[in-house]
């Protein structure tokens, strides 16, 4: 029975994996909520998780997991973006309000106590955002769409029962979308009529991670891990060019290639956890994030002589290193039944000056809770979890020339996770 529950689980692993990946709204564009287990504890998991994700987390756990191990879920994110002018009081407006789903799945096999193998597919960079038609800064950003999912092939190592290293390589298909509407002037009816430019740009890119745990004393649990900058040319890409019949000049406004650079950021986690009773355990995670990597989103047209279509500096991101805490519980009042509870804050990297409508962000607080059932005999597992993200609301004064344009901002974000799993 356990050998066709195994088989089929496989199946069902890759038959998620065939379904593709979704964007979603996170931390700057940093989505580290794709696990229901680890979610219900706020992602307070370096230190210790005992589910085949943490090959994702710190694939040193991998080590300390028995035999074979697979899990395979999503993450339901429901976010909401509001804007308004503060100087006018006028122009307010909510982004499209779309739920989207990101997929997630991980399996991981222990040699003994020794050595552990793992792969895993998630979606932990991505970002979908639609401002409405009129929207009163579409010239800038009408539309943006990332999407950056991961294969990860992993192992660890276990020298000693205290002691545990492992390491991880991710592999990256990145694809990137952005629609700007544009006003420029009609010769057959004398007036400012509506075109657009949508780009559509793809890159592959390659990082690894690594982590280390600890368990130095009985009951004390201690994690490192490292994911390392990924740098992504979206070269070559497609800029269209839809312009309104009868525009007067097209010499610059015509369909070419192009090139975008953009780089994801390290992350240092740092984790320590202690089991308080036999069944509770608690842990306190401390990220940092190296968003200082994110320095523009300048589109370099292949074909602009004359620089009318790139705009020097108006891109310009200048993203700040931030921190994050994090505080995860996880209690089991019955050997089946696991309670799982958390929270934290996260510091905003986007400084004032270069805010803008494309990727807007502010510092927020977090609370999660979660619940985990396994039917021993089979091996079966399910996780779900809720998080509910309050971004802290934010006014910024704007640049020159209007760009960035001042803004307040209002954003919430729900996410809804299920995770099933198998252990054999």
């Amino acid at each position: 029975m356990k050998n066709f529950i195994r088989i089929g689980v496989t199946c069902l692993l890759a038959l998620w994996v065939g379904l593709g990946t979704s964007e979603a709204f996170a931390t700057g564009y940093y989505l580290g909520e794709l696990d229901a287990a680890a979610v219900g504890r706020s992602l307070a998991v370096t230190a210790k998780l005992e589910e085949p994700s943490t090959i994702f987390f710190n694939p040193a756990g991998m080590a300390y997991l028995k035999g074979f191990n697979a899990s395979l879920g999503g993450t339901v994110v429901y976010p909401e973006f509001d804007y308004s002018d503060p100087v006018t009081g006028g122009g307010s407006c909510g982004a499209l309000r779309e739920a989207v789903i990101a997929p997630h799945l991980y399996a991981t096999y222990t040699f003994g106590e020794v050595a552990a193998l793992g792969v895993g597919f998630n979606n932990p960079f991505g970002l979908s955002l639609k401002w409405p038609e009129g929207f009163q800064h579409e010239d800038q950003i009408a539309a943006i769409k990332l999407q950056m999912p991961t294969i990860y092939i992993g192992g660890a190592y276990r020298p000693i029962p205290e002691l545990a290293v492992g390491a991880t390589l991710r592999i990256v298909a990145a694809s990137l979308e952005m629609l700007q509407r544009i006003q420029l002037p009609s010769k057959e009816f004398d007036t400012l009529e509506y075109g657009f430019n949508h780009l559509g740009a793809s890159a592959v890119g390659v990082g690894a991670s690594v982590g280390i745990a600890l368990r130095p004393i009985e009951k004390l649990h201690i994690g490192i891990a490292y994911n390392s900058r990924i740098k992504f040319n979206f070269k070559n890409g497609d800029n269209h060019f839809g312009l309104p019949e009868g525009t007067d000049d097209t010499s610059d406004f015509h369909d070419q290639g192009g090139l975008v650079t953009m780089t994801t950021p390290d992350i240092i986690s740092f984790g320590v956890g202690y089991d308080v009773l036999d069944n509770l355990y608690l842990e306190f995670d401390f990220n940092y994030t190296l968003w200082s990597v994110f320095k523009d989103l300048t589109v370099l047209f292949d074909n602009d002589p004359k620089n009318t279509l790139t705009e020097e500096g108006a891109a310009e991101k200048n993203w700040k290193n931030t921190p994050t805490f994090r505080l995860g519980a996880l209690y089991r009042p019955l050997s089946y039944l696991a309670v799982r509870l958390g929270g934290g804050y996260d510091q905003t990297p986007v400084p004032d000056e270069t805010m803008s409508p494309d990727l807007p962000d502010a510092s927020r607080v977090f609370v999660a809770a979660g619940l985990g059932y396994l039917y021993e005999p089979l091996g079966l597992k399910l996780n779900v979890a809720y998080q509910f993200v309050y971004f802290l609301d934010r006014t910024v004064p704007g640049g020159d020339k209007g760009k960035p344009p001042p803004a307040t901002y209002s954003s919430m974000a729900h996410l809804i996770l299920f995770t099933a799993g198998f252990h054999y």
